[in-house]
């Protein structure tokens, strides 16, 4: 038998496995399915706090004063940014809304000249926290009004030409990185170090076929068991809950493979120091936890400590859910995730590289 098809029915025979173990797919596809149903439609756009980037073309004391005002409310984040910052910023679903305050606001509010509306952008998707948006400003803009000229008005608020994402696909990318992290780090750590432990690996090196090859189906069969379960993932994210992709479908293939690949790494790394079984599932989980609340699968990572986020940056699954999102939610180009990629290929080829170096067969 040629080296090629050895690997070839070992990497199957290592799908076939992983696919046979139940248990393994309830806690990673199954478990991805029911964070889809619990965070999308359960707890999906609750939050009370809304946060406005303002564009203020009039720049006058009574401008400021009204954004002042409305800054000042409970529960409201606000910056002041240029036109195309903000909406920047709207399209990267990082605010609620876009508050744009016309030129004429302070004349219209001392009585001097004609009535103005400020205008009030949304992404849309009729989240709870667009709604709580649009009180807060109407409730500042009434109060405020009614100290100066009545000529200020809260126009209705418009939907701005950017994705609609809804809670649903926003989880799609997020159980995506779910996957890729759980499949590629339990797969390969606990398989190898089972198969180490009960001498499978003794008797496949006593066969003609190279430690190298014994190795490459291994891996390779780890990830392509991560990369059947995402395509179960995408078929029920899409067709079961509605969840859209804004972006090129093709453009997903990059950071799911080398985000697979990082993966597959830190767990073939695991195996590599784990005597035990036992020992490989502890590690497996003191990386996989940690790291699934820190790379913004649930909340984005702005929401963390300054340190925390530094940290979280450098870990491949932040790179992995980033590029995921800017493809699915935000229709981003290549280019757009030219860096994330470059960082989870750096991971793959810096983990399996020490991984095999360190490598123990018994």
């Amino acid at each position: 038998m040629s080296s090629f098809r050895a690997f070839r029915a070992m990497a199957v025979n290592e799908v076939r496995a992983s696919v046979r173990n139940r248990t393994a797919l309830i806690f990673t596809l199954g478990l991805a399915v029911l964070f889809m149903v619990i965070f999308g439609l359960l707890f999906g756009g609750s939050g009370l706090a809304v946060s406005f980037d303002a564009v203020n073309n009039d720049g006058t004391a009574a401008s400021a004063a009204y954004l002042k005002a409305l800054g000042d409310v409970s529960g409201v984040s606000l910056h002041t940014k240029s036109h195309a910052s903000a909406f920047a910023d709207l399209k990267d679903d990082s605010i609620t809304a876009v508050l744009v305050i016309p030129s004429g606001f302070g004349a219209a509010y001392a009585g001097q000249g004609p009535p103005q509306q400020v205008g009030i952008y949304q992404a849309g998707g009729g989240s709870s926290s667009t709604a709580i948006a649009d009180a807060v400003v109407a409730n500042v803009t009434a109060g405020f009004a009614g100290r100066g000229h009545p000529s200020l008005t809260l126009s209705s608020p418009k939907v701005a030409e950017v994705n609609q994402v809804t809670e649903m696909d926003y989880m799609l990318p997020s159980m995506i990185a779910y996957i890729i992290l759980f499949s590629g780090v339990n797969y390969v750590a606990i398989g190898l170090v089972e198969k180490r432990v009960t001498h499978v690996l003794r008797r496949f090196r006593a066969t003609p076929v190279s430690s190298r090859t014994v190795l490459a189906a291994q891996v390779v069969g780890g990830g392509l068991t991560v990369l059947l379960q995402i395509l179960v993932l995408v078929l029920l994210g899409t067709w079961v809950f509605g969840a859209r992709n804004y972006g090129n479908w093709l453009l997903l293939i990059p950071p799911i493979v080398l985000g697979t690949a990082s993966f597959v790494g830190i767990g073939f790394l695991i195996t590599s120091v784990s005597r035990t079984s036992e020992s490989a599932r502890a590690l497996a989980a003191m990386v996989t936890f940690p790291l699934m609340f820190l790379s913004g699968l649930f909340f984005p990572i702005s929401s963390l400590p300054t340190v925390v986020q530094t940290i979280a940056r450098i870990l491949p699954l932040a790179w992995a859910s980033d590029a995921l999102h800017q493809v699915m939610n935000d229709g981003a180009g290549f280019s757009s995730i030219t860096t994330d990629c470059l960082v989870m290929a750096v991971w793959a080829v810096v983990t399996i590289a020490v991984a095999s170096w360190r490598f123990r067969w018994d």
